[in-house]
C-alpha cells in the first residue's frame, strides 16, 4: 500500500511470513480435505476453489487468498502495514495491489490513449519506438490487479529464456481506484496524453472479467474492458515497427477476461491481428480461469474430470446438454457462461 509502505526489508521478517503462509496452505488443505470428505467430493473436483499464495519480498508481505469463486469470500493474512487497507476494502472481494503511480516499476509505465480524454495504464519493458523488438507478450492481471508482479514475472521468464533483447513484455492493468495520466506515467504530457486523463475505473471484477463497461460514465461510456485490450494491441504496433508477432496471455481472473475476449473481440480472427491490413500472428494463451464461456449448449461429463493428469495428448469426447436433464439452473447457458 503506497501510504504505508516500508522502503527496506527484514530478511527475518520475510522468511517469518513465508512460514507462516504455509502453514496457513497446510491447514487450508486439511480443511478442504475434511469438506470432501464431509460431502463425498473432492476440492480438486470442485474446481472452482483455489488457494493462492503469493510473497513480495520487496515489502516482506505476504498475502494468502482463499477463494470460492460463487460467493467470492476470501480471508486474506497480511503484515501489518498493509492491515489498514485490508479494512478499506469492505466493498470488494480482494486485497488490490494496484498502485498509481506505480512502486515497483515506474520507469517502464506508460499511457495508452483510449477514446476521449482517458487512458489505459501499461507497463512495457522496451521504450515505445524501439527497433529491437520483433516479439510482443501481453500478459493480463488476476482478481488482484497487481499488472507490477504480472510485468516483472514475466520479464524474469523472458529473461531465463534469453529472449529479452528482442521480446516486448506489455503489462496493461484495470484499476479499481482513480488513476491520471500524471500520475501513472511521471511526466506531463507524456505518450502524447494530457495530465488529467483519468483511466477507467472497474470496481466490479466481474463486469471488468465480463466486457462490462467501467464506473461512471462520462468519457466512458460505450467502453468495453474488451476495447481496452484491443487499444493495447493496435498501440504496440503503432509504437514497435519491427514487431512480428503478438502473444496475449492470461492467469485464474485475466484469464476468465481473455476467453471471452478472444471469443467477442475482432481481434485474432484467422489468427492475426486487424491494424490497417498489418495483420500479426496473433496467439492466445488461457490460463487456470475458474469459469468458461461455452459456444453451444453442450458440456463437458463428469468422466472430462477424472482427477488426474493424463498428459497433455489426453482428450474427452464425452459431452451432455444440461439443461434437458434439470440438472443445472435457468442461467446455466446464459452469458457468461454461454
Amino acid at each position: 500500500h503506497p501510504g504505508s509502505r516500508e522502503t527496506t526489508t527484514s530478511c527475518d521478517r520475510a522468511a517469518s511470513a513465508m512460514w507462516l503462509a504455509a502453514v496457513l496452505i497446510f491447514l487450508s488443505a486439511l480443511v478442504c480435505g475434511a469438506l470432501a470428505h464431509t460431502a463425498d467430493t473432492s476440492c480438486a473436483n470442485r474446481g472452482h476453489d483455489h488457494v493462492m499464495l503469493q510473497t513480495q519480498a520487496s515489502s516482506a508481505r505476504t498475502l494468502v487468498e482463499i477463494r470460492a469463486d460463487d460467493s467470492h469470500e476470501e480471508h486474506a493474512f497480511v503484515s501489518e502495514e498493509a492491515s489498514a487497507l485490508v479494512e478499506q476494502q469492505q466493498s470488494s472481494s480482494f486485497v488490490s495491489l494496484f498502485w498509481c503511480p506505480p512502486q515497483l516499476h515506474p520507469g517502464s509505465a506508460h499511457a495508452v490513449p483510449l477514446t476521449g480524454d482517458s487512458f489505459v495504464p501499461v507497463l512495457t519493458s522496451f521504450p515505445p519506438g524501439a527497433t529491437a523488438v520483433t516479439s510482443a507478450i501481453i500478459t493480463i492481471h488476476g482478481a488482484s490487479r497487481e499488472g507490477e508482479g504480472y510485468f516483472g514475472g514475466m520479464v524474469a521468464k523472458v529473461r531465463q529464456q534469453k529472449k529479452e533483447s528482442s521480446t516486448l513484455v506489455v503489462a496493461p492493468v484495470a484499476p479499481d481506484k482513480p488513476c491520471s495520466a500524471a500520475s501513472w506515467s511521471r511526466g506531463p504530457g507524456a505518450d502524447g496524453v494530457s495530465d488529467d486523463a483519468q483511466a477507467p475505473v472497474w470496481r466490479s471484477l466481474r463486469r471488468w472479467m465480463y466486457g462490462g463497461g467501467p464506473d461512471g460514465g462520462g468519457q466512458h461510456v460505450g467502453l468495453s474492458s474488451f476495447d481496452v485490450l484491443d487499444s493495447v494491441i493496435t498501440w504496440i504496433q503503432l509504437k514497435y515497427p519491427n514487431l512480428q508477432r503478438i502473444v496475449v496471455t492470461g492467469h485464474s481472473a485475466g484469464a476468465q477476461h481473455l476467453l471471452r475476449w478472444a471469443i467477442l473481440s475482432p481481434e485474432g480472427a484467422n489468427g492475426v491481428t486487424r491494424y490497417h491490413g498489418h495483420h500479426l500472428p496473433l496467439t492466445v494463451i488461457i490460463s487456470s480461469p475458474s469459469s468458461f464461456t461455452y459456444l453451444s449448449e453442450e458440456r463437458p461429463a463428469g468422466i472430462c474430470r477424472p482427477d488426474q493428469d493424463y498428459g497433455p495428448r489426453w482428450s474427452c469426447n464425452h459431452f451432455f446438454t444440461p439443461g434437458r436433464w434439470g440438472s443445472c439452473n435457468s442461467h446455466w447457458d446464459k452469458y457468461s457462461a454461454g
